[in-house]
């Protein structure tokens, strides 16, 4: 995922990418569109023959194969091999897809392309079609250790296009099983989220709404707004709790500001988690 909200920094890590001939690798499967950010996995049949030290592939020229596996924000203009409109939905794992959009592919690992504007399916293939590629999606998302702590990417949309970053982790309480059966438990407790330390900075242009890509879904979502100007105060006060829609099983907050600091709790069976930034 785009570890860095930075506009300068998201302009200096693209490579040009207009038309490409992709199979297409359904959601990720570790948890959904709350694990990959975005919406679908895209695998280049090339990637394979490229591999690099450490096991991870390089595209054909010897760069790292950001063009070769990445995942995209979904557009409207999704077509059948006939030209016929379709949803997300009727595309199929295994499906052979051409891929149009604005040429800016960000360099993370694995890629996002948040600017596709046009999928049209070029063959319909079989969901063996992909198998062969699972190791590939488990070298990206391998199946969660029960002790590990949930994470959050914050996704939202700049002018300069849709943006992925990650939120900082506070405080915590997880239980859960280890490997013999045995019931674990772990907690942190936190500063206030004022007082936390490199809090990543999600440039905004104006009040915007925020998606919320949990790599598991909590059951609740709690999010408490604080004025940037109290950063450093050890009693920020109670704070303003923010809007939480849920909508197509994706958490969303409503009308995020700029100048402000966000403290999120999610809530699962297990425990909970609290996650911070900031928004300039």
């Amino acid at each position: 995922m785009v570890n860095n909200s930075d506009k300068d920094q998201l302009q200096r890590g693209v490579r040009n990418y207009e038309k490409m001939e992709m199979l297409f690798n359904s959601d990720c499967d570790r948890g959904g569109k709350y694990a990959c950010g975005m919406s679908g996995i895209f695998i280049s049949e090339a990637y394979r023959s490229h591999v690099y030290p450490g096991g991870r592939r390089r595209s054909p020229d010897g760069r790292r194969g950001t063009g070769n596996v990445f995942t995209v924000t979904m557009p409207d203009n999704i077509q059948d091999k006939n030209g016929k409109k379709i949803s997300e939905e009727d595309l199929n794992r295994g499906d052979i897809v051409a891929i149009y959009g604005d040429e800016i592919m960000l360099e993370s690992y694995p890629g996002q392309y948040p600017g596709v504007t046009k999928i049209k399916v070029v063959k319909e293939g079989k969901a063996s079609d992909a198998d062969q590629y699972q190791d590939i999606l488990d070298e990206f998302w391998p199946e969660k250790d029960p002790g590990e702590l949930p994470y959050l990417n914050i996704g939202y949309r700049a002018s300069y296009g849709e943006v992925s970053a990650a939120a900082t982790r506070g405080g915590y309480s997880w239980s859960y099983a280890d490997k013999d059966g045995v019931e674990q438990n772990k907690t942190a407790d936190s500063a206030a989220v004022t007082q936390w330390p490199d809090l990543p900075v999600m440039n905004v242009d104006g009040t915007t709404d925020m998606e919320l890509y949990f790599d598991t879904k909590p059951e609740k979502v709690i999010t408490t707004a604080f004025p940037a100007e109290l950063s450093g105060e050890s009693d920020p006060g109670a704070g303003a709790e923010a809007e939480v829609e849920e909508k197509d099983g994706n958490y969303i907050v409503k009308d995020v500001q700029k100048d402000m600091i966000y403290l999120i709790r999610g809530e699962w069976g297990n425990g909970w988690v609290e996650f911070g930034f900031d928004v300039g």
